[in-house]
């Protein structure tokens, strides 16, 4: 059996000692700060079975229940509420097969609440007129509760770049995706208002769409395209274009070629720290060219406590490299396959906090 490896308490107090803010992982506080914390005790929903069964990825799933979780901090912020899932749209909410009257399937007599175009009915995708396309795959939902009172809803609708008729792929212009999607986030907000005695016209609703990315050259599944918000009689509605690239990488550097730069210097200040190099990699996600969190992997190889001690000590100085500080930073130090150490440089912050292992 493989010995799971600890720091000595002799060893996290020297590295107290040099001016890290350490935090043992177990403190929740530290773990969190800055995130949205679950309303506890935690409450099993039974849409889980249904998002597995519509997006296999796992990656993918987190990907974009993160993201929503992002982008709803504009309007409801972690320091005022927490968070519940799927308390209105369950199982059946959803479900649209075997002629269910879920909102994932097609409109149509028997379902005027399906959210995707009629099978019946011509669908422009700009790039040529279909019939009988799935748009919408899934949708997921966030329950913003300050205390026991309901403060907002967050809804994430995952939509398909393409569609195949007639053993043809049609991508869908981002001009044809956005008319589909002003007209669908309407409904589902029209509908959860009348549908549910507690989402009243008070309680503010956003929605986003994130876009899969079926193109199997890139390294990325897809991103946020489109979001909407929706306060009592008001809407607004904002385009995104949001991305993630490998980091290093060619596409990386197109992109956003000052953070690029940024982290071959501090990829390069930590090379060669130990006698054996030190490689870092990672991956951006980036709106409209402009990265909005970094998330890095420092692969260290010590062969002592002293030498993991020093290359982490050595990363969270160096994240001062870093000059944008309208992006998230999130560095995992790592010494061969185990983790010692997690970072986090806030957006709008230069401070870095660190988590230990132990």
């Amino acid at each position: 059996m493989r010995k799971r490896k600890r720091w000595p308490l002799a060893a996290l107090a020297c590295l107290c000692l040099t001016g890290c803010d350490i935090a043992n992982t177990r403190d929740a506080s530290y773990l969190t700060s800055g995130d949205y914390t679950a309303a506890l005790p935690f409450q099993e929903n039974d849409t889980r079975v249904k998002h597995v069964s519509l997006i296999s990825d796992m990656d993918v799933r987190m990907q974009m229940e993160e993201g929503l979780m992002d982008l709803s901090r504009q309007y409801f912020s972690p320091n005022d509420v927490a968070f519940r899932s799927h308390t209105f749209l369950d199982y059946d909410e959803l479900d649209a097969t075997d002629g269910s009257r879920g909102l994932l399937g097609t409109l149509r007599d028997g379902n005027p609440n399906g959210l995707n175009p009629n099978a019946n009915e011509e669908f422009d995708t700009g790039n040529g007129v279909v019939q009988g396309g799935i748009i919408l795959v899934d949708i997921y939902e966030l329950d913003w509760y300050a205390n026991d009172r309901l403060a907002g809803i967050s809804l994430g609708l995952i939509v398909n770049d393409k569609i195949n008729y007639n053993n043809q792929d049609y991508e869908i212009t981002p001009e044809k995706m956005e008319n589909y999607l002003n007209v669908t986030f309407s409904k589902l907000v029209t509908y959860m208002r009348e549908r549910f005695n507690e989402v009243t016209v008070n309680v503010p609703i956003f929605v986003a769409a994130y876009e899969l990315d079926s193109d199997p050259l890139t390294s990325s599944p897809g991103g946020y395209v489109y979001d909407g918000y929706f306060d009592g009689t008001n809407s607004t509605f904002h385009n995104l274009d949001q991305t993630q690239a490998t980091v290093p990488s060619a596409k990386f550097t197109e992109l956003d070629p000052e953070m690029a730069a940024d982290f071959t210097e501090f990829k390069n200040a930590l090379l060669n720290v130990l006698p054996d190099a030190t490689y870092v990699t990672g991956e951006a996600k980036l709106n409209k060219g402009v990265t909005q969190k970094l998330s890095l992997t420092v692969t260290a190889h010590g062969k002592t406590l002293a030498e993991v001690m020093a290359i982490t000590q050595e990363a969270k100085e160096k994240m001062n490299l870093f000059t944008d500080t309208e992006c998230a930073y999130v560095v995992t130090v790592k010494n061969d396959d185990d983790v010692y150490a997690l970072m986090r440089r806030a957006k709008d912050s230069t401070n870095v906090l660190i988590t230990t292992a132990i």
